[in-house]
């Protein structure tokens, strides 16, 4: 992991099992997140959401996440223990879901 980033997601894949097969959800994403704010943007279906709930481990039992790398400052997310994940999530890293009525609510924030 390079010193300036606080998150790399390389060659990240999520699949989910359903009766006809494997569907692909999120195909090979990679980038390196620094001490910066990401926004992931794209058409409706095109894995944005998915992409997050694998970087914080919150993809349903269907789900099938794999990577070249998952690391978030020095943390191996896709082997991390369920403890730890729960450790990081809200306090070092989150997501803003995509629906702005319930996630910007100023009243919450």
């Amino acid at each position: 992991m390079r010193a300036n980033n606080l998150l790399e997601v390389q060659d990240l894949w999520v699949r989910f099992r359903t009766p006809t097969g494997m569907v692909d959800a999120v195909r090979g994403v990679s980038f390196n997140l620094a001490r910066e704010k990401l926004g992931i943007v794209g058409e409706s279906g095109s894995g944005k959401s998915q992409t997050g709930r694998a970087i914080l481990g919150l993809n349903g039992p269907s789900a099938e996440v794999s990577a070249e790398r998952l690391d978030f400052t020095g943390i191996d997310l896709l082997h991390a223990s369920k403890r730890q994940l729960r450790e990081l999530r809200g306090g070092r890293i989150t997501m803003v879901m995509q629906d702005p009525k319930f996630s910007l609510n100023p009243v919450l924030t």
